[in-house]
């Protein structure tokens, strides 16, 4: 069993190695102790310490009592069913060797073309529960068709008896109907899982992060992100 003076110590070791590591990914050599230090770390945008930051001020209150005292039970404080040791392992992993996107993203990408005629995606998007679906053209991402573009577009294609005309109608008819808050966010394969929940969460969130071997928009997607994926990688990213 581990005593008092173990776990205090191991806590203090910890925050002491996540504390040092944010100083060091910011350059921060004139800013000391782990609260100072993180919040340093969040307003420099880094998505590791945001996605801990109620994690990072509870280790920070911590270190800040274990420097002075000792916790006389011989257990560390908790979080509601889990160690702040665990805790603290976790983050400083995260750290250290952050979580790839692309192991929790979809690599069967399913997408079409902007000369494919309409109606077979719109029934597969039906049929496959697909609310976006990326359009490229000789490799090189032409757009995003949507549920809501293809609603518009069939809103103003309705012959006389108000049934949408799809018969002749092509992928490309639909992608002038996207608006402008549907789009995708390019990224490469480094992405870390917690660059991309920062990405989902934002208050103008993309409709899709799509990861490619160089980041922009051309080349094959390797890996396809969207809001429904949050829950999984908020998931892998706790303890």
């Amino acid at each position: 069993m581990p005593t008092t003076t173990d776990a205090a110590a191991d806590l203090l070791s910890l925050t002491g190695k996540i504390e040092s590591a944010l100083r060091e990914r910011h350059h921060l050599e004139r800013v000391h102790g782990l609260g100072p230090v993180a919040r340093a770390a969040i307003e420099a945008g880094d998505t590791t310490a945001q996605f801990y930051t109620n994690v990072l001020w509870h280790l920070s209150a911590q270190q800040d009592s274990l420097s002075h005292t000792r916790d006389s039970t011989g257990t560390p404080p908790t979080l509601p069913g889990i160690t702040l040791l665990s805790q603290a392992r976790r983050v400083l992993q995260e750290i250290h060797q952050p979580t790839p996107a692309i192991r929790l993203a979809s690599s069967a990408i399913v997408r079409a073309s902007s000369g494919d005629a309409l109606g077979p995606w719109v029934a597969q998007m039906r049929g496959r529960s697909f609310s976006q679906l990326p359009v490229y053209d000789s490799g090189v991402f032409a757009g995003l068709l949507t549920t809501n573009s293809i609603a518009r577009w069939l809103a103003q294609h309705l012959d006389e008896s108000g049934d949408a005309v799809i018969e002749n109608a092509r992928v490309r008819d639909v992608l002038p109907f996207t608006e402008g808050h549907e789009h995708v966010h390019f990224a490469g394969p480094e992405t870390t899982a917690a660059e991309v929940v920062a990405l989902l969460r934002n208050p103008r969130p993309p409709t899709a992060v799509m990861l490619t071997a160089s980041g922009k928009a051309f080349g094959p997607p390797l890996g396809l992100l969207v809001s429904a994926d949050l829950p999984e990688f908020v998931a892998t990213l706790n303890f």
